[in-house]
């Protein structure tokens, strides 16, 4: 399936011909409680976003005298069935698989990590949603001058293992993860350093809080906006806009070199996700079943939004509620990279369109209320608990508001190497 120059995976059946369509719409052997067809359009403007039906029209879009997803132009299609209740696991574990085949720890070589050391010292990075390790890994050695090889090879002279973390992160939640990290470091004493992105620092944090309480005393951990209070893009109430704002994020993701390679995988997830979302309701819009599929992809329920947004707080996150219990000062160990992503690259001008102030239909369409790095609230990459945050100068890593650094570069940027660095003391 191509769109915009961007290929978002193989179709599973191609649009069929004038004659079969007006079959289709004759029968009732494709209803859309049965079979359906995800449509990637384009509207008036510009946003990508996808639309659920039976199957494409053989005649002209029907006018309604308002811009809307279904006066957009078709841009691509690609049929599915709608996955039961009791598949949605398999279904969700699959679409991990195909973003990430490996699951465990494994070193800066590729070689799977069956033993940690019972003693000594131990660097530990940790993918968000949607990527992996080898991510992080590739952007610090993308670095034009060299300062990210220099990391990863400082690292394996200072520590006497650099692990990397590879899991699931739709079909289970961090605390999950976090559980798989506390067997695997049973029996060790060492002591840990973490380097963490996104999600990954919710793992990290039921791990070392919660699970693995031993390790924490010596720990120290680099959190690269992580929602550590959530995030509002996975809001129950807003999949649908967010899932929306993903797709238009991964297109523009392939007009830059570095993230090229995670388009593909990336609008594989998105459309699967959208799978379940059509599976849902008959028809694509912003009704309460959007929160019931939200609560069934559980690695994106539990990075809902907790705490203060804006004027509002937002409650009904009970994990990170209990997260956040019992904090009044964040852990002298923990140091956090923070940033504002705004731009005037038309490449990127879709985040525009999901702020608050830019939007007429708050109530429905906005994401953030807020400043973000276009995935993660900023306010939640330094908060540890609704009063508690990470405050020291010396600990944050603030970009402010900028129109270079967002959530998917962090380690392409020269300073977030020198702030890792610094905070681990290597």
């Amino acid at each position: 399936m191509v769109a915009q120059g961007v290929d978002v995976g193989p179709r599973v059946q191609g649009m069929p011909g004038v004659v079969e369509m007006r079959r289709r719409r004759l029968g009732d052997e494709d209803r859309i409680d049965q079979a359906g067809y995800l449509t990637l359009v384009q509207g008036d403007d510009g946003l990508l976003d996808w639309q659920v039906d039976a199957g494409p029209s053989p005649y002209p879009t029907r006018r309604t005298g308002r811009r809307g997803l279904f006066d957009a132009q078709p841009i691509d299609q690609v049929a599915f069935r709608p996955v039961a209740g009791s598949q949605v696991s398999t279904f969700l574990t699959k679409l991990d698989q195909g973003f990430n085949a490996r699951y465990g720890l494994f070193d800066l070589d590729g070689q799977r990590v069956d033993t940690i050391v019972p003693s000594g010292r131990v660097l530990l990075i940790v993918h968000g949603t949607f990527s992996k390790c080898d991510a992080i890994v590739g952007q610090l050695q993308g670095i034009p001058d060299g300062s990210g090889r220099h990391l990863l090879a400082a690292a394996r002279g200072h520590y006497d293992q650099v692990l990397l973390f590879e899991h699931p992160t739709l079909a289970v939640g961090p605390v999950l993860n976090a559980l798989d990290l506390s067997r695997a470091f049973a029996g060790s004493t060492a002591q840990v350093d973490v380097v963490c992105h996104s999600r990954g620092g919710l793992v990290v944090r039921w791990w070392l809080e919660v699970l693995s309480r031993q390790f924490a005393p010596g720990a120290r951990v680099v959190f690269c906006g992580s929602p550590l209070m959530g995030t509002a893009l996975a809001s129950p109430y807003r999949l649908r806009t967010a899932l929306k704002l993903l797709t238009n994020m991964a297109s523009a993701m392939h007009g830059v070199a570095e993230l090229a390679s995670l388009v593909v995988p990336m609008f594989s997830v998105i459309q699967g996700l959208m799978t379940l979302v059509a599976s849902s309701t008959a028809m694509l819009s912003r009704t309460p079943i959007a929160d019931v599929t939200a609560a069934s992809v559980p690695g994106v329920a539990a990075m809902s939004r907790f705490g203060p947004d804006g004027t509002d707080f937002i409650t009904g996150n009970y994990e990170l509620e209990k997260l956040g219990f019992g904090w009044t000062t964040a852990p002298e160990g923990y140091f956090a990279v923070s940033t504002n992503f705004e731009t005037e690259d038309p490449g990127w001008e879709f985040w525009r369109h999901f702020r608050k102030e830019n939007i007429a239909d708050a109530a429905t369409d906005v994401i953030f209320s807020g400043e973000n790095d276009l995935v993660v609230d900023t306010d939640s990459m330094t908060r540890m608990a609704v009063g508690t945050r990470i405050t020291e100068p010396s600990r944050v890593l603030a970009y402010g508001t900028n129109p270079v650094v967002h959530h998917l570069n962090y380690f392409s940027q020269r300073r977030t190497v020198e702030f890792i660095r610094t905070s681990l003391g290597f």
